[in-house]
């Protein structure tokens, strides 16, 4: 508990379906020990039922329950990182790491991924951004550090941080002459 993270690329277990993979991030399921695997222990049934439910309502939560029985492949890259989202919320973080979730995403589903993440942010989740797209950033983003090559160049609020000139230079488009 503490610090979940999504990955740039997102990727999954061919041959999970969609919510065996928010399943998978669960927390405290009755196999995690050897002893549970064998003999299930008490309070098994009940725990994979919570888990069970607390994957449908993630899925429905991120509006993936039509897709809960499809497989990563057959799934968009949006859906792919929705799912990654998902999976993460499966561990109940209190700070949430995302590594680019807008790259490679379908316009519409940005908005829409951004929605969910603003959500998160409204409802007291701590979400630590590393992104390029400047509308979501401005968006979700209290504080910006803005970096070029593993250096820093620049910390604030999202105005701040545009009117930096070298900020302008490498990620707005601003050419200076």
């Amino acid at each position: 508990r503490g610090l979940s993270r999504t990955f740039q690329l997102a990727r999954g277990f061919a041959r999970m379906t969609v919510v065996d993979h928010l399943l998978l991030y669960g927390q405290h399921q009755p196999g995690e020990s050897l002893l549970g695997a064998l003999v299930g222990g008490p309070g098994a049934t009940e725990r994979e039922a919570q888990l069970q439910e607390k994957a449908w309502a993630v899925a429905r939560r991120l509006k993936l329950e039509r897709i809960v029985d499809a497989l990563p492949g057959n799934i968009s890259g949006g859906q792919k990182k929705l799912l990654e989202i998902g999976r993460a919320l499966m561990t109940d973080p209190q700070m949430l790491l995302l590594d680019e979730p807008m790259a490679g995403v379908n316009p519409t589903l940005v908005n829409e991924i951004g929605d969910h993440l603003l959500a998160l942010k409204q409802e007291g989740l701590t979400i630590l951004l590393i992104e390029h797209d400047m509308p979501l950033i401005r968006r979700l983003c209290d504080e910006v550090i803005v970096m070029a090559d593993g250096a820093f160049m620049a910390r604030g609020d999202f105005d701040q941080v545009a009117a930096v000139a070298r900020v302008q230079e490498a990620y707005l488009g601003v050419v200076r002459a």
